[in-house]
C-alpha cells in the first residue's frame, strides 16, 4: 500500500511539474523574461542617467571612413532620386550581390552610408554570426548633457534571435563625434561580443541638435518613442527623442505634409504636395502613390493595406479621394456639397471615415468608403451653421459639439479603440473659446459624443493633439512648442523648437525598426 501511495505521489509530482512547464511555455512573453523586457523598455526610453562613454572610449573605436585608403563604408548614389522605387530597388540589389559574394562577419560587416537616400546620417549594417543572437546598439557622445541612445534591433525572428543581422543604425547626433557600440546578446540579454565605431556628424542645417526642454509637474515620464516634427517651410522631417535630442532626419522631395503613419513593418508619409511613399525599416522605398489632377493634398490617412485617402479642393468643391499603391490610380470617393470645406480626416475603420469641417464647423461621418455609394451618415454640429448646405438634414446637435470650433482641428482615430460603430478620436480644438486637447467617443447608433479626457490648456492658434499610449501629445504649432501630458492633465516635459511647425506626431517604431520586448 505504501509503495502504491509513493507511486501515486511521484506521478502527481511529475504531472504537476510538466503542467507547470506547459503553462510557462504557453504564457511566457515572446520567449524572454519580464525582467529583460522591462530592461529593454528602460534602456530605450532615452531618459536614462547611465552613460556608456568612458575616457578610453575613443582609443578603441573604429573610425567609419567613407573615403580614403582606410575606407570601410560603401557609398551609394540614391540621394538624387530616393523616392523612385526603381532606384531603391537597384540599391537593394547591389547590397544583395555584395552579400552573396562575400562572407560578412561581426568583425568584418558590410557597412553602407544611407544606401536608400531617405534618412541622413544613418548606416546600413549586415553580418552573420555562428549562433543566434540579437543586436543592441548604443549611440553615445562625450557631452554629458546628451543621454545615450539605446535600441534593440527588431529582426522579426522568434524571441528576436537570429544568425543573420541586417539593420539601419540611426540616432547619431549632428555636430558631434558619435561613438557607436554594437553588441550581440543572447536570449537573456547577456553580451556575447561587441565592437565600437566612431563617426563625426556635420551640423544639421535648419534644425537644432538639442531642443530647450522643461520638466513639467507630472510625476510620470514621457512614453517611449520619437517625436516626428514637421517644420513649416522645410521639406525635411526631424525625429527628436524624449530628451529633445535630434536622432533622425528624413528627406523628402519637396514637402512633408503633416502626417506620418506606422503600419506593420513600414512607415508612410508625404514626399511632396501630391506624392506619398511607403518605406521599410531599412529606409528602402517599397511603393509610392501620387494624386494627379486635384492640386495639393490638405490631409491624408492610410487604410493599412493599399489605399491612401486624401482631402483636396478642386474648383468649388472638396473631395475625398482614394489612391492605390498597387495600381497608382486615384478615384473620387466622395464629393462634398458646395459650401462645405473639409479640414482633416481619420484613418478608415470598418469602411467609415470621420471628417473635421473647416467650414461650417462640425464632425462628419462618411460611411461605405470602399463601396459604390459612400454617404454622410450624420453631421455633429450646429444646425444653423449647416442650413445653407445640402447636408442640413443630417445634422445632429450634440451638446458637447455645440461648443466646439473644428475649423483647425486635426483628427486622430485612436487605434484599437474603434470598431466602426463606436469610435474614439483625439483632437485639439477651440472649446467655448478656450483651446483644449480632447479625446471623445462617437456613438454611431445614438449619433452622440462622450468626452473621455479634456485638457483645457488654453493654447491659441493652430494646435494638434494625439493620444499616445497612456499620454497625450499636445503641440502649439504656431509657437513651435509641444508637450507630453499624463492622464491627469499634467505636463511630463515641454519641448521648444523656436519655429512654426505643421504638426508633431509620436511613434515608437517597435516591431518595425526596434524590438519592444513583448
Amino acid at each position: 500500500m505504501k509503495k502504491l501511495l509513493k507511486s501515486v505521489l511521484l506521478t502527481c509530482i511529475i504531472l504537476a511539474v510538466l503542467s507547470g512547464a506547459v503553462i510557462y511555455l504557453l504564457t511566457k512573453k515572446d520567449g524572454i523574461s519580464d525582467e529583460f523586457s522591462n530592461r529593454i523598455a528602460t534602456e530605450q526610453s532615452d531618459q536614462g542617467s547611465e552613460r556608456g562613454y568612458r575616457y578610453d572610449t575613443d582609443k578603441g573605436a573604429i573610425p567609419l571612413m567613407t573615403s580614403g585608403q582606410e575606407k570601410n563604408v560603401l557609398n551609394f548614389d540614391s540621394n538624387k532620386d530616393a523616392y523612385n522605387v526603381a532606384v531603391s530597388t537597384a540599391a537593394r540589389e547591389r547590397l544583395d550581390r555584395l552579400i552573396k559574394r562575400t562572407t560578412p562577419t561581426f568583425e568584418k560587416p558590410i557597412i553602407a552610408a544611407n544606401p536608400f537616400g531617405t534618412n541622413e546620417n544613418t548606416f546600413y549594417f549586415y553580418f552573420e554570426t555562428s549562433y543566434r543572437g540579437m543586436i543592441r546598439y548604443t549611440v553615445m557622445v562625450e557631452d554629458a548633457s546628451v543621454p545615450d541612445h539605446v535600441r534593440y534591433v527588431n529582426n522579426g525572428q522568434e524571441s528576436n534571435l537570429s544568425t543573420v543581422h541586417e539593420f539601419t543604425l540611426s540616432g547619431l547626433v549632428p555636430g558631434m563625434t558619435n561613438y557607436i557600440k554594437i553588441e550581440v546578446l543572447d536570449g537573456s540579454g547577456a553580451k556575447r561580443e561587441d565592437l565600437t565605431y566612431k563617426y563625426t556628424v556635420p551640423n544639421q542645417a535648419g534644425a537644432a541638435a538639442k531642443l530647450r526642454v522643461q520638466k513639467g509637474k507630472s510625476k510620470g515620464s514621457a512614453a517611449n518613442g520619437l517625436y516626428f516634427v514637421f517644420p513649416k517651410n522645410d521639406k525635411k522631417i526631424y525625429a527628436y527623442d524624449n530628451s529633445g535630442i535630434l536622432r533622425n532626419t528624413t528627406n523628402t522631395e519637396s514637402g512633408h505634409g503633416k502626417r506620418i503613419y506606422q503600419s506593420g513593418d513600414s512607415i508612410l508619409y508625404q514626399v511632396s504636395g501630391t506624392k506619398f511613399a511607403k518605406v521599410s525599416a531599412l529606409g528602402r522605398v517599397t511603393a509610392t502613390a501620387a494624386v494627379r489632377g486635384y492640386g495639393n493634398v490638405k490631409d491624408f490617412s492610410y487604410d493599412g493595406y493599399d489605399n491612401i485617402y486624401s482631402l483636396v479642393t478642386k474648383g468649388k468643391n472638396d473631395y475625398l479621394l482614394a489612391t492605390s499603391f498597387k495600381t497608382g490610380k486615384t478615384k473620387e470617393v466622395f464629393r462634398f456639397p458646395k459650401g462645405v470645406r473639409a479640414n482633416s480626416l481619420t484613418a478608415p475603420k470598418a469602411g467609415n471615415i470621420y471628417i473635421a469641417g473647416a467650414k461650417p464647423s462640425g464632425v462628419l461621418k462618411v460611411t461605405a468608403v470602399t463601396g459604390r455609394s459612400p454617404k454622410v451618415a450624420f453631421v455633429l454640429g450646429k444646425k444653423q451653421a449647416w442650413n445653407k448646405t445640402s447636408l442640413k438634414k443630417k445634422v445632429v446637435e450634440d451638446k458637447e459639439v455645440l461648443r466646439w470650433n473644428t475649423s483647425g482641428a486635426v483628427l486622430n482615430l485612436e487605434d484599437g479603440l474603434s470598431d466602426g460603430t463606436n469610435d474614439r478620436i483625439a483632437t485639439y480644438l477651440q472649446n467655448n473659446g478656450r483651446g483644449a486637447g480632447i479625446s471623445f467617443t462617437v456613438d454611431g447608433k445614438k449619433k452622440a459624443v462622450a468626452v473621455r479626457d479634456s485638457f483645457p490648456v488654453g493654447k491659441g492658434g493652430f494646435c494638434g493633439c494625439q493620444h499616445y499610449e497612456e499620454n497625450y501629445i499636445i503641440s502649439a504649432n504656431d509657437a513651435g512648442i509641444y508637450e507630453e501630458y499624463d492622464r491627469e492633465g499634467k505636463v511630463t516635459k515641454q519641448f521648444s523648437l523656436g519655429k512654426t511647425v505643421e504638426n508633431v506626431t509620436k511613434l515608437s517604431l517597435n516591431g518595425m525598426c526596434f524590438y519592444g520586448g513583448n
